[in-house]
This record gives structure tokens, sequence and C-alpha cells, in this order.
């Protein structure tokens, strides 16, 4: 399986938008109710900034989304990674996860940071992956990989 990224643009709107739902749509609903497209539409419109997002390509299709950077000088944020739900389980999130870690060790980054929602199954992911929950703060969960 050959896993790429490709920076974002313009019109990729679409593709996120309908990634945004197939992935995370159940842990949405799970959260707060009822899937809202307006509410969710309104929500995408005001995340997407291509400039900040690559797209992840499996296999040379677009399977997948991160959006992570540094924070500051000691810590790298991953802010959003959405994996299209046909090509969960089969390594794609671990692959960018541990890639994302690389980069940030490489660039003196101290710890990796994101928040996941309570209900995502993807914080199994990144318990193995070495993260710890080190806030609680519903409905979300802040995790920190420490790079030392």
């Amino acid at each position: 399986m050959d896993i790429r990224l490709r920076p974002a643009t313009a019109a990729d709107g679409e593709f996120l938008y309908d990634l945004h739902r197939r992935a995370l749509g159940d842990v949405v609903e799970a959260t707060w109710g009822p899937w809202d497209d307006a509410v969710q539409r309104e929500f995408h419109r005001a995340w997407f900034a291509p400039e900040t997002i690559e797209i992840v390509l499996v296999d040379g299709e677009p399977a997948g989304m991160v959006q992570a950077g540094p924070a500051d000088a000691s810590t790298y944020y991953i802010s959003r990674i959405e994996i299209a739900p046909e090509v969960q389980g089969r390594g794609v999130g671990t692959t960018l996860l541990r890639q994302f870690v690389e980069h940030a060790r490489t660039a003196g980054a101290s710890a990796v940071e994101l928040h996941v929602l309570q209900r995502n199954k993807a914080q199994e992911l990144y318990q193995r992956l070495g993260f710890v929950v080190v806030e609680d703060d519903p409905p979300k969960l802040r995790m920190r990989l420490a790079l030392d």
C-alpha cells in the first residue's frame, strides 16, 4: 500500500466534507445528536483552509486528510486526522502518525499533542502509539506523546 500526502486545494472542499461525514459522522452524532447538515456545512466552511491541510492518498486515491504542524517551539499539534472508513484498520493512520511524530522529533519538538472526542475509537490507536490523556475536557480528551 502506497501512502502519500499532497497539499489540499479549494477543489477538495466537497471531498473533505464528505470524508468528515463518513469518517466521523457516527462520533459527531453520538456526541451532539443527529447530524445537522446545515450546522456541519457551516463548521466545514469555518475550518476549511486548504493551505493548512494535506490530502492522504492511498494507492493514488484520496482517502483521508491531515491538518497538523508546530503549535509552538516545543510542541507539535495534530488538529485533525480523518481516514475514510474503507481504508481504516489497514495501518494508514498508524503510518501517518508515526511519520508525523518522527518529523516532530527531528524538528526538535519535545511533544506531540492532539484532542480527540471521547467517543472516538481512534483514541485506542493513539494510546497504542504512546499518547496519554493529560486533560479530560468533555466532550474531548487532550492527549500528549512526550518525545524525550
